[in-house]
């Protein structure tokens, strides 16, 4: 239908043209034949309409092509995201209104506007040059950790998404530049790299499942442990790891947590592997809340207590033999006081430890009318390492039992202050009677 109208629009044009040149300057109405003049008027009539049509048809499309801009203006300025149109040396050309949130107004008197290339960092404006320069028509283009500092003086981590507009926009080159924030994600990543640092540097050994038994969390120190990096670790249920024959407990465990939603301690003894010895771990496990309240997960500190269960398992059987002594034996500090006595000494004596504690050992002497030579004791000690003397331990019946006093010196601990052992001999029969060598 257009290349008709086409065809028709020259044809009139050529036979317009052809009249006026036989015609010339005296051309008038007498030298036009009745016929050609109403064919003539003919065309003209068709051509006429046909240019109404157009006419309307360009009308409307102007009113289509002007609601599209509006349209697509009015969501260019109003996008919730700093948007700007640059040439090919990132001088802006428009901007939408969070656009100039961010790098200020436009400079109206300067011949090209700059406040992108200004707002980027230093080593950041080379990259962005780049990339506009290698940029091919039709094509997009990203970078991310792009600094730039804000009109506010407030400095962003964003990522930078560029499209290149088609040359049918402009005759010169138009990008379209999209500036998305990622300062939050990047303070949320570097708090959260602190947090696995912390853990990480943790003695304790850290874990948290969910309610389905997947690991959610673990620390370097319980990843050394189970022997697996901590991408192949989360994500997965803890019974791939754990000794089966030790599941038993750590799900009564942690099922107790989900139901009571409280904190509990438990003691724990975990044996990895048949061929190596036990451990024993002090565990901690709270639950996890989720926004609304509800148990999510369940968290667990643990610390590995086998070398401490052992020490206390061997001072408590230190203690037992040092009660179940047959002879009578005192602990007491440097100047005499009685810390820990044994039930020899209390049958001795008659005096239970509680009775004693912290006083004198003199109190169980009988006939002594000026206390022990503490210190003189000590300094022999000291000297030869032991200290003798025969000495009567008075009962509270008010009989006296003569025995040898044996003094010598030990230390609990490596870190503890020295203490003086005192060993009964020679009393009742049953008691072994030991050689007064030394005494004094």
């Amino acid at each position: 239908m257009t290349v008709d109208r086409h065809v028709r629009f020259n044809a009139l044009r050529q036979q317009a043209a052809q009249v006026l040149a036989d015609g010339g300057a005296s051309l008038d109405a007498t030298g036009i034949h009745t016929m050609d003049v109403a064919r003539l008027m003919e065309e003209l009539c068709i051509y006429h309409e046909e240019l109404k049509i157009q006419n309307d048809e360009l009308s409307l499309a102007h009113t289509r092509a002007e609601s599209a801009r509006t349209h697509y203006q009015t969501l260019f300025s109003l996008l919730p995201l700093p948007v700007m149109l640059v040439d090919a040396q990132g001088a802006m050309v428009e901007d939408n209104d969070v656009s100039q949130d961010w790098l200020g107004p436009p400079k109206r008197f300067h011949h090209q506007d700059t406040r992108l290339t200004q707002a980027l960092d230093r080593q950041d404006k080379p990259r962005v040059q780049r990339l506009l320069s290698t940029l091919d028509a039709s094509r997009k283009g990203q970078m991310s950790d792009v600094k730039l500092t804000t009109f506010d003086q407030f400095e962003r981590q964003v990522d930078v998404h560029v499209a290149r507009l088609p040359h049918d926009f402009h005759h010169d080159a138009r990008f379209l530049l999209v500036l998305l924030d990622r300062s939050i994600e990047a303070a949320r990543l570097a708090e959260q790299g602190l947090f696995n640092a912390l853990l990480d540097s943790s003695d304790d050994l850290i874990y948290a499942t969910d309610v389905h038994g997947r690991l959610m969390l673990a620390n370097a120190g319980f990843l050394g442990v189970l022997g697996v990096s901590r991408d192949r670790a989360l994500g997965r249920k803890l019974a791939d790891f754990w000794p089966l024959h030790n599941m038993t407990e750590l799900l009564a465990h942690e099922a107790e947590v989900r139901s009571g939603g409280q904190a509990i301690n438990f003691t724990e003894t975990i044996q990895w592997r048949f061929d190596r010895p036990s451990q024993t771990w002090a565990v901690r496990k709270f639950p996890i809340r989720g926004r609304r309240g509800d148990t999510v997960g369940v968290a667990s500190v643990c610390r590995d207590i086998t070398a401490e269960h052992h020490e206390a398992r061997t001072s408590q059987l230190a203690v037992h033999a040092f009660a179940a002594l047959p002879v009578p034996v005192a602990l007491t500090c440097t100047d005499g006081k009685v810390q820990r006595m044994n039930g020899a000494l209390e049958r001795l004596s008659g005096l239970a430890e509680q009775s004693l504690a912290g006083r004198a050992l003199h109190a169980l002497l009988d006939g002594q009318s000026d206390p022990l030579p503490m210190a003189d004791v000590r300094e022999h000690v000291l000297e030869y390492g032991q200290w003798t003397r025969l000495v009567h331990i008075r009962h509270v019946s008010g009989r006296s039992t003569p025995v040898h006093a044996h003094v010598s010196r030990v230390r609990p601990t490596p870190d503890s202050e020295s203490m003086l052992m005192w060993v009964m001999s020679g009393g009742p029969q049953g008691w072994p009677v030991a050689d007064p060598q030394g005494d004094s």
